[in-house]
């Protein structure tokens, strides 16, 4: 009788640690106003340029941002530099023209294809796309 006390006390203690544990990690898993705070006044200090570059697979050449995942044999001849989309609409590929056209800290989201995933914009994405949605 002693140890079936003790043993039905262990699984109560085993049953209420799992039970207060599971809570606390769910209220864990969302995102802090503090931290959305922090994202929001850091979007300012930096450049487009910078953000683009601390994308993976970004190098800067010349200044302006290139995407290091493509090797395309017909680009060799000219600009290396990816295709630029703003809010699904095509901006072309130059970097200047997209670094006038939005400020940094009207910057969204900037996602970066190559490879295939850029193949749906034809000749003109051979080079990548970057692209960048705004609010």
């Amino acid at each position: 009788m002693k140890k079936f006390i003790t043993v039905y006390g262990f699984m109560l203690l085993i049953m209420t640690g799992c039970g207060s544990s599971k809570n606390t990690s769910n209220a864990n898993n969302g995102t802090s106003s503090l931290d959305v705070e922090l994202r929001e006044k850091n979007r300012a200090n930096f450049s487009l340029l910078q953000r683009i570059r601390q994308k993976s697979g970004v190098v800067l050449q010349n200044n302006v941002p290139i995407i290091n995942k493509t090797s395309n044999s017909f680009a060799s001849g000219g600009s290396q530099e990816p295709l630029y989309v703003l809010n699904n609409q095509i901006i072309g590929n130059s970097f200047h023209s997209i670094n006038e056209l939005i400020d940094s800290y009207n910057v969204k989201k900037i996602v970066i294809l190559s490879g295939a995933d850029a193949a749906g914009y034809g000749t003109q994405g051979a080079n990548g796309v970057i692209k960048i949605t705004s609010y």
